[in-house]
């Protein structure tokens, strides 16, 4: 994987992750207001799914990349 590759799986996971979390606080602070909705917890359920999902691409990314270096004993993704 080339470096540019590289930093824009970063750039979106960290973008992805950063808005996740703020989802998530919505989500909580949601459940006390005295008519929650579902939309906020199904909007950060969403969101951290993506950025789990974004983050398993890039390591299997960086993994399979010639010239990794091959660990052994880590699990395959």
């Amino acid at each position: 994987m080339n470096q540019r590759t590289d930093l824009t799986y970063q750039a979106c996971i960290g973008f992805l992750g950063f808005f996740a979390f703020l989802a998530v606080i919505q989500a909580v602070l949601n459940l006390f207001s005295p008519e929650p909705a579902i939309w906020p917890g199904l909007f950060a359920g969403v969101l951290v799914l993506l950025t789990w999902w974004l983050t398993r691409r890039w390591q299997r990314l960086r993994r399979d990349a010639p010239g990794a270096p091959d660990t052994p004993g880590t699990p395959d993704i």
